[in-house]
């Protein structure tokens, strides 16, 4: 109880002791004030110790309320008289008395003993209680605040503002790096196709390709074949596909990007809704690789077509290329050429995936040593799909019994336009199982236009079922290596060699005078059958008109056994001779005897004219 009694007085003295140090510490910043000022602070200091001792003689405890209270009344007593009496020092200060000359130079003696302290200002006419005075806020004044950003750039060189052709953006930033520039950049860059093949490109100019372009709005097409890409590069190249929003194909065809480039690139094929047209062949990817991308290209629903063509996938990747399939819903057109996909396995997982897939056009699986393992899977492939337009199997193992089975699965298809089977074993009994199952009797709503069987040879029954796809649907084209003894011999035209011969020994005499031109003997013939033995009336006179006394009327020197084979070859009908056949057969062979002959009719006709 005694100590509870005790903690009143404890907290009354912590309190009494508080003012006291407050009071001393007015007292010593009140030294250099002025004699009224000490007088007053004196005053409230006395009137603060009696508040005191009247605190001491109270019982009760005071409230820390109070206590704040009369501070801060007291600090605002005190900063009103502050301000009081600094304002009556500026009205002295500003009030104009006369000064004397011997004022003057006590005021310049007083000036130099005060400046003395600072040796700076020796030279200046000013005291150093007049310095306490000036106000730096109005001597100098304060700058505009420019902001943080401006700020900041005033400490480094402005950026410069390049154009959205990033020409000059490239060569500034190869320069910088000390890299060889392109020169033909300059104008692919205005261009809607960027060609950059073979050119080896490293990281460093990719990196300052792929910044060129990130705001180009002219190219729509980025080939870079052939190039061998790094990791780094394909970073670089991800980071522009994200920017770009122009380029909608892309070719990285042999740049040997492998797994790593793969996983660069997933980012970019997942995101990107721009691109259209993806060529990733013979990039190396292999089946690890190709994880990523199926899955970038699962979620990319904007890409069209994609070249996966030589990259090494096997069995493997038969659960990524299933659910690439299924959950595609833009992939028009898939190149999986010259890979490893034979096994039963990866067929089962592609049929999967092509059943829940609406959107796939074209379908192209050549050169992947496919045989009797997926025959079963391609039959059902062919027979219920709804939606393959193109299918290629070119250059694969199927033989003649396999084919006997695709053409069943054909036979059932309503939607395959193109089917290629070119370069397989399939022998001719192979090609007439196709070719049967697409007639009108056998597929009556095949929509095929090409069945391409380059390089494969067929027997002669299969004539029959081409004329009766020829007849029936025109449309459709059939492409065979050949057709074995459809053949038909075809000898010498032997009109034309007699013509020929009969010219020759017409122009033969040495004598020119003998020489004649049979070609002028053809084309005065007339167009009436000649008879061999028969007898012509001419002015009402009877003789033997014979085509051998033509010959000799019209001075030919030709040989018997010539004109007997020109009358047999240009025979008519009761053993005559056809003048008419053989006149347009010759003008056919030497159309240029026409001309010749009205030439030489037009100039007898004028000097019978000039002679009348």
């Amino acid at each position: 109880l005694e100590d509870i009694e005790d903690v009143p007085e404890a907290l009354q003295d912590e309190e009494t002791d508080a003012w006291i140090d407050y009071d001393e510490d007015e007292t010593v910043e009140d030294e250099e004030e002025e004699e009224d000022i000490k007088m007053e602070s004196e005053d409230k200091s006395e009137a603060v110790e009696e508040e005191r001792k009247d605190i001491e003689a109270e019982p009760e405890i005071i409230d820390e309320t109070d206590i704040f209270t009369d501070f801060m009344m007291e600090f605002e007593a005190k900063r009103t008289k502050e301000f009081a009496v600094g304002r009556k020092k500026d009205d002295d200060a500003s009030e104009e008395t006369p000064i004397t000359p011997e004022d003057e130079d006590i005021m310049s003696d007083q000036v130099s003993t005060e400046s003395s302290i600072h040796p700076c200002l020796r030279k200046i006419n000013i005291s150093d209680s007049q310095l306490k005075l000036v106000n730096p806020y109005t001597v100098y004044q304060v700058p505009n605040d420019p902001g943080l950003l401006p700020a900041f750039w005033l400490l480094r060189e402005r950026p410069p503002i390049y154009s959205t052709d990033g020409v000059q953006k490239f060569y500034d930033i190869v320069k910088r790096a000390g890299l060889r520039s392109i020169g033909s950049l300059k104008d692919m860059l205005l261009t809607d196709q960027l060609n950059l093949r073979y050119y080896g490109l490293k990281s460093p100019v990719m990196k300052a390709i792929c910044e060129a372009l990130a705001d180009n709005t002219f190219v729509r097409k980025l080939d870079l074949k052939d190039n061998k890409l790094s990791a780094n590069a394909c970073r670089y190249l991800n980071d522009l596909l994200l920017r770009n929003n122009t380029i909608i194909d892309l070719s990285l065809s042999g740049c040997r990007i492998g797994t790593n480039g793969a996983k660069k690139l997933y980012d970019a094929i997942s995101e990107n809704a721009i691109l259209k047209m993806l060529d990733l062949s013979s990039c190396d990817i292999g089946n690890e690789g190709f994880e990523y991308i199926a899955s970038a290209l699962s979620n990319n629903q904007d890409l069209e077509s994609v070249d996966l063509s030589d990259n090494h996938l096997d069995e493997t990747c038969s659960e990524s290329l299933q659910n690439l399939l299924s959950h595609s819903k833009s992939l028009m057109h898939l190149n999986l050429s010259w890979n490893s996909l034979y096994n039963a396995k990866t067929w089962k997982a592609l049929n999967d995936g092509l059943k829940k897939n609406e959107t796939l056009r074209s379908l192209n699986l050549s050169w992947n040593a496919l045989g009797q393992e997926c025959v079963p899977r391609l039959y059902n492939l062919l027979s219920r799909s709804r939606n393959i337009e193109k299918l290629n199997l070119s250059w694969n193992r199927f033989t003649e019994e396999d084919a006997e089975i695709i053409a069943k699965g054909l036979s059932k298809n309503n939607t395959l336009q193109e089917l290629h089977l070119g370069n397989n074993p399939l022998r001719a009994q192979g090609v007439s199982a196709l070719v049967h199952a697409i007639t009108p009797n056998l597929s009556l709503n095949s929509a095929l236009h090409l069945l391409d069987l380059e390089n494969i040879w067929a027997n002669k029954d299969i004539l029959e079922d081409l004329e009766i796809i020829e007849k029936f649907r025109p449309w459709v084209t059939i492409k065979l290596g050949g057709i074995l003894s459809n053949y038909h011999l075809v000898g010498p035209n032997i009109q034309r060699i007699l013509l020929k011969r009969a010219n020759y020994e017409a122009m033969l005499p040495k004598r020119k005078r003998q020489r004649r031109n049979f070609g002028q003997f053809v084309i005065s013939l007339t167009d009436k059958q000649i008879s061999r033995g028969m007898f012509a009336r001419i002015y009402y006179r009877f003789f033997l008109t014979k085509f051998i006394q033509l010959v000799q009327k019209f001075k030919l020197k030709l040989s018997t056994s010539l004109v007997d084979e020109i009358m047999n070859a240009f025979e008519g009908p009761h053993d005559t001779v056809d003048q008419k056949l053989l006149k347009s057969f010759y003008l056919e062979e030497y159309p240029e005897m026409t001309l010749l002959t009205l030439k030489k009719k037009k100039l007898k006709n004028i000097k019978q004219k000039k002679e009348k």
